[in-house]
């Protein structure tokens, strides 16, 4: 049974941390032009909703800065987990409603993972809480342009991340960049982020070849899924830690995301399945250790 090296110090934590913050730069950078630079240049948005990502991240990190004085948490994990938070959410979030329904869900899920037995995804389990607060209103994923219907993507386009989505979820193309910086770092479970992507290619595929259907090609392509199986999937504490565990946890969010994905909630998807399989970790874990120690 082959195991990922564990973290021994701090030092090593920050490492795979800075990584993190690393990889996400270039889908933030792109989400900036994509929901607000491109659509001011169409005469789309005001000068001012160019802002508006910006806007978002930086309430998320004030957001992350917050709960771990509170805490007394790991400042730089917290912004971390905010900041990828502030990637997934649609650009007509309620910019007031987001840092309250952002603070209150994070410091809840903290509380019960630090202080309980009951271990999930924290980011997950935020994820899908302020989503669930946030449909109370009108909730679209589609910025101005889209809804407008402005631009004629091709497949293409969708992989390169002109496509609806969370603000900076949308390329895959960029996404695939952002696994290869983490997976610089020894800490980074990059297995879990292969399998789980993996099975959801080869499960889109096998449903595209069935049905015929183009539109199962623009979830296959588009980044939405992969961003939660690169960033959020592979969850540094309560995941598995043996290569065949990490494995088999992956394998199986791919394949649920791809079911979900064909109920409606295509967008929801992978946050959906990461938060369920990993109430079930310790589960897969047993179920390993046994297979080692019979070998």
């Amino acid at each position: 049974m082959i195991k990922i090296p564990m973290l021994h110090n701090s030092s090593d934590k920050t490492d795979l941390i800075k990584k993190y913050y690393l990889a996400l730069i270039p889908l933030i950078l792109f989400s900036i032009y994509k929901n607000g630079i491109l659509l001011f240049n169409n005469n789309l948005i005001s000068f001012s909703k160019v802002l508006i990502p910006i806007y978002f991240y930086g309430i998320s990190i004030l957001v992350g800065f917050l709960v771990s004085k509170i805490l007394r948490d790991d400042i730089k994990e917290n912004i971390l987990i905010c900041l990828i938070i502030s990637c997934t959410i649609s650009i007509n979030t309620n910019i007031l409603f987001y840092p309250i329904v952002l603070f209150t869900s994070l410091f809840i899920g903290k509380i019960i993972v630090n202080k309980t037995k009951i271990k999930f995804n924290v980011e997950s389990f935020v994820r899908l809480i302020l989503i669930l607060a946030l449909l109370l209103n009108a909730y679209s994923y589609l910025n101005i342009g889209e809804k407008l219907n402005k631009f004629n993507y091709s497949f293409l386009d969708i992989f390169i991340g002109f496509g609806p989505g969370g603000i900076a979820t949308t390329s895959a193309f960029i996404t695939i960049i952002s696994l290869i910086v983490l997976s610089s770092c020894r800490y980074y479970k990059k297995a879990i982020a292969i399998a789980s992507s993996t099975t959801f290619i080869v499960a889109n595929i096998i449903i595209f070849l069935i049905t015929k259907n183009h539109d199962y090609l623009n979830i296959l392509l588009s980044g939405i899924n992969y961003f939660s199986f690169v960033f959020i999937a592979p969850e540094l504490y309560i995941t598995p830690n043996s290569k065949e565990g990490m494995i088999a946890y992956g394998a199986i969010i791919g394949i649920l995301s791809c079911f979900i994905s064909y109920l409606g909630l295509r967008y929801e998807a992978s946050y959906i399945s990461t938060l369920f399989i990993s109430m079930f970790i310790p589960i897969i874990n047993k179920i390993n250790n046994k297979k080692y120690l019979k070998n």
